[in-house]
Parts: structure tokens; sequence; C-alpha cells
């Protein structure tokens, strides 16, 4: 198995992940509206879930759309940089993303395990599982830059896409 497929496999099961989260914020939303209009009566949990689902989303779709270079970020100097000026930029760009997001991972995760006595307000669960989506997000993105080294996206400039796209 080659890394190519091993990136598009990890991306397209990161986005499954994410878009099935995502239609399950839609159907606690819709129940709670039904429950609201119709029973008169809302459920507690249902805006908390929400929240939740949609941080966990966003955080495993990080390293996708950092595979795709579809992040917002500002490129004057790389983009003016050429040749043997602008490859010691890209090696100091991919260390900082997979440095930093390494280390977010762990403060993060050291975070998270140390509120797990904690419960929430709506759900009644440890404050450490919806707190995880953190590290995970941040370890995958870690991951994800790591597969990709620091001159993926000079390399691959629309050649590789995760299949569901």
């Amino acid at each position: 198995m080659n890394i190519k497929k091993i990136r598009s496999g990890l991306a397209a099961a990161l986005l499954t992940v994410a878009t099935l989260l995502l239609c399950a914020n839609v159907a606690v939303l819709l129940y709670g509206v039904v429950t609201r209009y119709l029973l008169n009566q809302s459920p507690f949990w249902m805006d908390e879930l929400s929240r939740y689902l949609i941080i966990a989303s966003v955080m495993l779709v990080m390293g996708v759309v950092y595979l795709k270079d579809a992040h917002m970020r500002v490129t004057v100097l790389q983009n003016k940089l050429q040749g043997k000026l602008r490859k010691p930029l890209l090696i100091y760009h991919w260390i900082i993303i997979t440095t930093l997001s390494s280390y977010v991972c762990y403060i993060s995760a050291q975070y998270a395990l140390s509120v797990a006595k904690f419960t929430t307000i709506g759900l009644g669960v440890s404050k450490a599982i919806p707190l995880m989506a953190l590290p995970i997000g941040f370890g995958l993105l870690a991951l994800t830059s790591l597969l990709m080294g620091p001159f993926y996206h000079e390399n691959n400039k629309d050649l590789e896409h995760p299949s569901c796209y």
C-alpha cells in the first residue's frame, strides 16, 4: 500500500464520518423543533449535543482541508519566492504545522483527561468525551501533515483528491 492510497483513504474516511456527524446534528435539531412545536416541550440536551456534533465534525475535517489546501492563509511571501528560496519556507511551514498540531493534540488530551470526573449539564456524560474531539482532530491533522511531507502542495497541484468529493 502506498502513501497516496493511505492519504486518500484517510481523507475519504474522515469526510464520511464528518458528514455522518453533520447528518446526526440535523436529525437532533429537527427532533428538537418537532418536539418544541408539536409536543410543546423541547429536550434540554438537544442544544448541547448539537454543539458537540458540530465541533467533532469540524475537528475531523481539519486534516482533509489541509490536505486539499482549502484553508485560509496568507501566501504573499510563498508566492513571491521561487527556486531555492522557496524550499526552506515550505519546510518551515510544514514543521510549524506538524509541530503545533502535535503539541495542541498533547495539551488538549491532557486537559480532556483532567476534567474526566466532571459531567456535562445537558447530557450528563463525562466532559472528557466531547473534549476528546480536540486531541483527535489535531492528532489527525498532525498525521495528515506527516503523510504529506513539506512539498506535497508544491508537487500535487490538483492531482490527488479524496474519492468522496
